[in-house]
Parts: C-alpha cells; structure tokens; sequence
C-alpha cells in the first residue's frame, strides 16, 4: 500500500467511526457533552428530517436527550459510507435504517403497534481538527417510514 493510499484509508476510517460514534451515542442514549465533543465540531449543525436546526454541542445534546427520552430502544444501522476527502475537510453519505422502540407500550402489542423504523439517506460535512475528525453538519433525508410514528414530527 503506498503511503497515500494509507493516508486515505486512515482519514476514511476514522471519518466512518466518527459517524458510527455519532449513532452509538443515540443508541446508548449517552447525551454528555463531554461524549459529543469527542464527535462533534463546537459549531456543529445537525438537521432533523423535518427541517429542524440544533446548531452547537449543548443544542444538539439536549435536543437529542429530550427527544430520546420517549424510547425504550433505538438502532440505527448504516451501510455504504461513500467518503470523499478534500485536505481537512470532507463529505460523507451513508445508507441509515433507524428501529425505535416507544416506552410504555404494551408488551402483547405487536412490533409495528409499538415502534416505527424509518430509512433514508445521511449525509455530512466533517472537519479534521487536532483531535481528529468531527462531524460538522449531519442531516438525514427519510425516505420510508413503517409503523406507528406517533410524535416523531414534533420532534424538536
């Protein structure tokens, strides 16, 4: 491998991670500050699939544990990371399904009466600092949507 192809592979790698860290967190409903400026540029915007803006860390963080709070579980699953690296800065699109389970919901009930799945397409702007690479701007466009929705468009 010649020294820039492993420059590449290395900037793509730890551009997918930063990603996957960004979901893990919603996931495990780790909504500490400290987490997401590991993530996160301090600038950062991340637009919801109704056209909602949270722009910096602390925006973001609460906006996400409010709206998390309503879920017994999450998963978000991504596939198909097209990198693009442009010096520091760079772009990403990736494939997202997201299962969420709602609280409080019966157990007799069945999966479709008790969660919604959504999938679409993300895609972001990251940032190399001296830290690593961060997540600048986050947006996800849905393009299908199975179950009981409920509130998700009053999200927040």
């Amino acid at each position: 491998m010649t020294p820039t192809a492993l420059h590449r592979w290395l900037d793509d790698t730890q551009i997918i991670r930063a990603i996957g860290r960004y979901f893990r967190a919603l996931d495990e409903q780790e909504f500490a500050d400290a987490t997401f400026r590991q993530i996160l540029t301090a600038d950062a915007r991340v637009i919801r699939p109704n056209g909602d803006v949270m722009t910096g860390v602390a925006s973001i963080v609460n906006s996400h544990a409010r709206s998390f709070a309503r879920f017994e579980a999450s998963q978000h699953l991504l596939t198909d990371h097209a990198v693009d690296v442009d010096g520091d800065a760079a772009s990403v699109r990736a494939n997202l399904v997201a299962i969420h389970l709602w609280k409080g919901r019966p157990a007799a009930a069945t999966l479709l009466e008790r969660s919604f799945s959504a999938g679409g397409v993300i895609r972001a702007s990251m940032r190399r600092t001296s830290e690593g690479w961060r997540i600048a701007e986050l947006s996800n466009r849905v393009l299908w949507r199975a179950g009981d929705f409920g509130t998700m468009l009053d999200t927040r």
